[in-house]
């Protein structure tokens, strides 16, 4: 069954006790995580401190990694509760994304990739054959509240049916720009939806978590 995961980053930090308890009340399992260094993305996000919190509500923690040295800051969150993890492979190249999936591996945290609208998606094939996630950016990376990007939807396409042929386990994620219209287009092609500044925008999120299912 489709999951909807809460971007962290569209909360309001001064209220993140009230607004975690609001959507695990609505139906999230999962909260979405992203981390940005400055150099990989332009803007920073978080560290690990938020992860302690989510973890006290009784939700878990999908990391989303915009970073450039990926294996360093995965190192840094592996002492800390996450349920999965996935990273850019354009940050890096394919020996480290290897040594990065066995790390996360040998620690019990699910492990994938993310990869950006305008990626060549076939360069990363050999990733997706073995990924147990894979992250779908329906926008560039790097700050919320944008526009999906309507050539995505040839990327979403492309990867339902590359899992159905090669990885039926792998779980598709769409990050960024996920709102009512974009959940109904996509149907049945992704597992998990990340919303933000849309689902946080909204006073009851319930029937959001609903159309979802």
């Amino acid at each position: 069954m489709p999951l909807l995961e809460p971007s962290l980053l569209s909360f309001d930090l001064t209220k993140l006790d009230q607004q975690l308890d609001e959507v695990k009340n609505a139906g999230a399992l999962f909260i979405h995580y992203d981390v940005m260094d400055g150099i990989f993305v332009a803007n920073k996000a978080f560290l690990t401190n938020e992860l302690a919190a989510i973890q006290k509500h009784g939700l878990k923690a999908n990391v989303h990694m915009m970073v450039k040295d990926v294996k360093s800051w995965i190192s840094k969150f592996l002492s800390h509760p996450m349920n999965a993890c996935v990273f850019h492979p354009e940050a890096c190249d394919k020996q480290t994304t290897l040594e990065c999936f066995e790390l996360l591996k040998k620690h019990n945290v699910k492990f994938g990739i993310a990869l950006k609208p305008y990626t060549n998606i076939q360069d990363y094939n050999w990733a997706l054959t073995i990924a147990q996630y894979v992250c779908i950016m329906g926008v560039e990376p790097g700050k919320g509240g944008q526009l999906f990007i309507e050539f995505v939807m040839e990327n979403i396409q492309y990867i339902h049916d590359f899992k159905t042929h090669h990885n039926p386990n792998m779980i598709i994620q769409l990050d960024g720009g996920v709102n009512t219209d974009i959940i109904k287009r996509t149907r049945g092609l992704i597992d998990n939806y990340v919303s933000g500044s849309f689902l946080m925008k909204q006073e009851n999120k319930k029937p959001i978590f609903n159309l979802v299912k």
